[in-house]
């Protein structure tokens, strides 16, 4: 816990993929309520993952906003201690990242970085089906599907 952090820049050197199945084999150990194991992880790599951050790009790049959310992200009356954290995090986060938090251009130069997935060469993709409610919501994954390297 105490060496938790929150990266936004990657090497783009390959993952082995024996690295990433012992990894993912160990997280499937992780438990799950009643054991129901309802998630499913998608490992994307190499030219798939290349295509995808093209396509995301240029979806970026074009002003679409993205799908819109099924459910809220925060609660919509998020007050302290919790909206404080938040909006220290965030000023953090550009500050890294190089933008100014006052940047007219700034959501465009974020969706731009989160559509290239900050460089990382594997992005996981996590699911769980859709008759899981949000008590699923927290556990975490077992199935895994690679796709491309």
């Amino acid at each position: 816990m105490d060496s938790r952090r929150a990266v936004r820049a990657f090497s783009d050197e390959p993952v082995p993929r024996g690295t990433l199945e012992r990894v993912l084999t160990a997280a499937t150990r992780a438990p799950s309520s009643g054991n129901l194991q309802p998630w499913h992880v998608y490992v994307v790599t190499g030219e798939p993952l290349a295509d995808l951050k093209r396509r995301a790009t240029a979806r970026a790049a074009s002003g679409d906003p993205g799908d819109s959310r099924e459910y809220p992200m925060y609660p919509a009356d998020l007050a302290s201690p919790y909206l404080d954290r938040f909006t220290a995090a965030a000023a953090q986060r550009y500050q890294a990242l190089g933008i100014d938090r006052d940047d007219p251009d700034r959501p465009a130069k974020i969706a731009a970085l989160n559509s290239t997935a900050f460089g990382a060469p594997v992005v996981l993709f996590c699911y769980l089906d859709r008759a899981m409610g949000p008590g699923q919501w927290a556990d975490l994954g077992e199935t895994v599907r690679f796709v491309g390297g």
